[in-house]
């Protein structure tokens, strides 16, 4: 009996010394190896792939900076519990002083894995080999190593326009520029027509623009779109169906067409119907608080207000932001009418700057009081409280 119990605390301890080794040893997420650097910092960002697509809130990445070791490597050490996207970029940077344009790999890290990559400093670029991971990560090096030189010739056209200083720059270095332009989007182009069968391709569909998305979204193979990348697949699409909604409302919302009704909940959770406004003029303000010129245009929109007080009813409709920093943007700059956060939750249609057929910020709609748009105003320019005073003295 004196000897079970010896073996039963021997096989006990050894269970638990082997839950501690586990629980205590590196859980060395990435690491990686720098070649021909001048620098030894290297910028780690990551954030997770969920919050990467999201549309409701702006997503908060993690930013480490990090030092090569004595065998020019680091080796970082990250608790994954749900994948995330990373972007490695060692801090080189160019004569203008300026980040290597083509510097950057991104990559993505999954629960218990392990990612190896190793970068070399080419002519103003990156070169991305992984050395060990998954076969997606491998393809994100691939890409990266056809993007990272047209990006960089992109910068160097970029770093010559800053040096100009405000001067007009040359027609040779504005062709340049734009032929730089086009060659990287004909590099994703090229990349994603040739691997769509492969997770990557949703990953480089997203960076490439709505008309690259129109263009071969549909031609995605399934195991590329239910892939990992599922959530960026599922946001490109979400993406072009308001680009299609927005597309169809331009031909709508137009002078003389009826305002489209909606009803959003204002700042103490009131819900407020657009046709409640009948029989007075409305202007809808839609901006954010991200926008620098929305911003710069409240004062003569408060002009007005004061001005047509009674006869003129503002409704700013909030795009983009969080609740909370709607609501502090509306307390900061003491904005005294009817506001509304577009939350853009739902499908496209449902959203109000799609309903509207907003592709710019500021942009401001007149209504008159039969509910029929009189013009809309795009940008902040002069002539907006011009065009109100001809209007609503009449």
């Amino acid at each position: 009996m004196r000897h079970r119990r010896i073996r039963l605390a021997k096989s006990l301890f050894a269970t638990f010394a082997l839950l501690l080794l586990a629980s205590c040893g590196p859980r060395q997420t990435i690491v990686a190896t720098f070649i021909g650097f001048s620098n030894d910092t290297v910028l780690l960002q990551t954030r997770p792939l969920t919050q990467y697509v999201s549309l409701s809130a702006r997503p908060d990445a993690r930013t480490d900076t990090l030092l090569l070791d004595n065998r020019h490597r680091i080796t970082v050490d990250l608790d994954v519990t749900e994948p995330l996207v990373g972007i490695l970029m060692p801090m080189e940077y160019s004569e203008a002083g300026l980040p290597l344009a083509g510097g950057s790999c991104t990559f993505i890290a999954e629960p218990h894995q392990r990612l190896e990559f190793e970068f070399v400093a080419r002519d103003g670029w990156l070169e991305v080999n992984a050395v060990g991971g998954s076969e997606l990560n491998g393809d994100l090096a691939q890409y990266a190593n056809a993007w990272n030189p047209v990006a960089a010739e992109m910068g160097r056209a970029q770093a010559a326009m800053i040096q100009l200083r405000g001067k007009p720059a040359g027609d040779s270095l504005q062709q340049a520029y734009r032929a730089s332009v086009q060659r990287a989007q004909k590099a994703n182009e090229a990349y994603i027509a040739t691997h769509l069968d492969r997770p990557a391709s949703v990953f480089v569909l997203a960076q490439s623009g709505s008309a690259t998305a129109e263009r071969y979204f549909d031609s995605l193979r399934p195991e590329a779109r239910a892939s990992i990348l599922r959530p960026m697949a599922d946001w490109i699409e979400l993406q072009l169906e308001g680009l299609r909604v927005r597309c169809e409302a331009a031909e709508r919302i137009k002078p003389g067409a009826e305002a489209p009704d909606f009803t959003l909940p204002d700042t103490v959770g009131k819900e407020f119907r657009l046709s409640s406004l009948r029989g007075k003029y409305v202007v809808l303000d839609f901006w954010g608080s991200w926008c620098i010129w929305c911003i710069k245009g409240f004062p003569e929109l408060k002009r007005c207000y004061e001005r047509y007080k009674g006869q003129l009813e503002i409704v700013g409709i909030d795009c983009s932001d969080s609740r909370e920093k709607w609501l502090e943007a509306v307390e900061q700059h003491e904005l005294p009418w009817i506001n509304l956060l577009d939350t853009r939750e739902g499908r496209p249609a449902e959203t109000i700057d799609n309903l509207y057929g907003i592709g710019a910020y500021p942009t401001k709609i007149l209504i008159d009081p039969e509910g029929r748009i009189v013009d809309i105003f795009v940008g902040e320019r002069p002539g907006f409280s011009e065009m109100l005073d001809k209007k609503l003295k009449k």
